[in-house]
C-alpha cells in the first residue's frame, strides 16, 4: 500500500493538499500529521469532510521531537513539509529557528528512516529579504527577518539530503508567495472585509507589489513540478517561486475585489509621508502592542514592504497557470461566498 505524508497537515495548505490527493485517488492513505487537529470552523470541516473519506489518519506529533516513532505501516512516497512557524510579527525570534530548523532536520531523518526519495518542501519568498527590485530565483538572498532566515537554512538542510543521494532523491522546493484564499484567513482575506465594510482606503501604498498565489494555483504548481521530476522531465531538484505573474500590485488586488463585489474601484489615498510619519511618532506605543494586533509597528511597516517577485522557473518550464488574480478572486468568491 502506498501513502503520503503531510507534515502540518491540519494546516490551511496541509488540508486542501489532502483534498485534491484524495480527489486525484494518488496514495492508499493520507497521514496528517500536526501538533493539534484543526480548530476554526472552516478548517474543522474540511478535515471532517476528508477523514470520513477512510482514507486519512491523523497523527499528533511536534516536529522538533522524534519522528521515527509515527505509527505508519504503509510504504512511504512522498512526504509533504508544510510545518512551520510562519506568521510574522507573532513569534519570538528563536522560536522560528528551533522550529523551522529542527523540524527539517527530523523530516528529512523521517525520511531515511522510512526510505522516502520524494519530499516538496514549503518555503517562502521570505529569502529574498527587503528591496523594491524584482527578484527571481537566481536573485542573491538576503532576508532580513527570522522567519525568512530560518527558511532559507532550513532549504538547506533539505538540498543536504538531496545531496547524499543525488541520483534517486527528489527535492521540490517552493518559495511561496502570500497564499489566499477560503479559509486562509490572513492579509487578503482582511482587505476583502475591509472593502466589503467600505472601509479601505490607500496609505500612499497603492504601487507597492504584493506577490500572491491563489491556493488552487498553489496545489497544481506542486503536483505538476514534482510529477515531472518523476518523469524525469525536470531535475531531481526544483528550487522554484510560486506567485502570480505579473506581480499584482495593492491597487490590482483592490480593484479585482471590488469588481467582484461589484463596488466602486475608487479608492481615497493619503500621502504616504503623512502615514510615515504617524507610524514613527506612534511607534513607541504600537512597538509595544501585541504582535497579533493589527497596529502592532511591524505589522504597519509591512505595509509599505513591496515584494515583487517573477516565477521564471515556472514560466521557462512552461506551467499552464490557470488562474490569475481577477480568476482567482471569482473563484473564490463562488466557492465561498460567505467569504464575501
Amino acid at each position: 500500500m502506498s501513502s503520503a505524508v503531510i507534515f502540518g497537515g491540519c494546516g490551511f495548505i496541509g488540508l486542501y493538499y489532502a483534498e485534491e490527493l484524495i480527489n486525484q485517488k494518488s496514495y492508499d492513505k493520507i497521514y496528517l500529521v500536526d501538533i493539534k487537529e484543526p480548530e476554526d470552523d472552516f478548517g474543522q470541516s474540511k478535515y471532517k469532510n476528508i477523514l470520513a473519506t477512510g482514507k486519512v489518519i491523523f497523527l499528533k506529533k511536534d516536529i522538533r521531537e522524534n519522528l521515527n516513532d509515527l505509527d505508519i505501516n504503509e510504504s512511504v512516497n512522498i512526504i509533504l513539509n508544510f510545518a512551520a512557524v510562519h506568521r510574522e510579527p507573532g513569534h519570538l525570534d528563536h522560536e522560528y529557528f528551533d522550529t523551522n530548523l529542527k523540524g527539517a532536520e527530523n523530516i528529512c531523518n523521517f525520511s531515511n528512516h522510512h526510505k522516502c526519495n520524494n519530499i516538496i518542501f514549503l518555503s517562502s519568498i521570505a529569502v529574498y529579504g527587503a528591496g523594491d527590485h524584482e527578484k527571481n530565483e537566481e536573485t542573491k538572498k538576503l532576508p532580513n527577518t527570522a522567519y525568512g532566515k530560518s527558511k532559507l537554512s532550513a532549504e538547506k538542510i533539505h538540498m543536504q539530503w538531496q545531496n547524499n543521494d543525488k541520483e534517486n532523491r527528489i527535492l521540490s522546493i517552493c518559495r511561496s508567495g502570500v497564499v489566499f484564499g477560503s479559509g486562509e484567513k490572513g492579509n487578503v482575506t482582511r482587505l476583502v472585509s475591509i472593502i466589503k465594510k467600505k472601509l479601505f482606503f490607500f496609505m500612499g501604498n497603492k504601487n507597492i507589489k504584493k506577490a500572491g498565489i491563489y491556493i488552487k494555483e498553489l496545489l497544481n504548481i506542486l503536483i505538476w513540478v514534482n510529477q515531472k521530476q518523476l518523469s524525469e522531465k525536470i531535475p531531481n531538484i526544483a528550487l522554484y517561486n510560486a506567485t502570480l505573474f505579473p506581480c499584482p500590485t495593492l491597487e490590482d488586488y483592490s480593484k479585482s475585489i471590488s469588481k467582484n463585489l461589484d463596488y466602486s474601484e475608487n479608492f481615497f489615498s493619503i500621502p504616504y509621508f503623512f502615514i510615515n510619519s504617524l507610524i514613527i511618532l506612534s511607534s513607541f506605543i504600537t512597538k509595544n502592542l501585541s504582535s497579533k494586533n493589527n497596529y502592532n509597528y511591524t505589522r504597519l511597516k509591512k505595509l509599505f514592504r513591496s515584494n515583487a517577485i517573477k516565477p521564471s522557473f515556472l514560466l521557462n518550464k512552461k506551467y499552464p497557470f490557470k488562474y490569475d488574480l481577477n480568476t482567482s478572486m471569482k473563484d473564490w468568491k463562488k466557492m465561498n461566498p460567505s467569504d464575501w
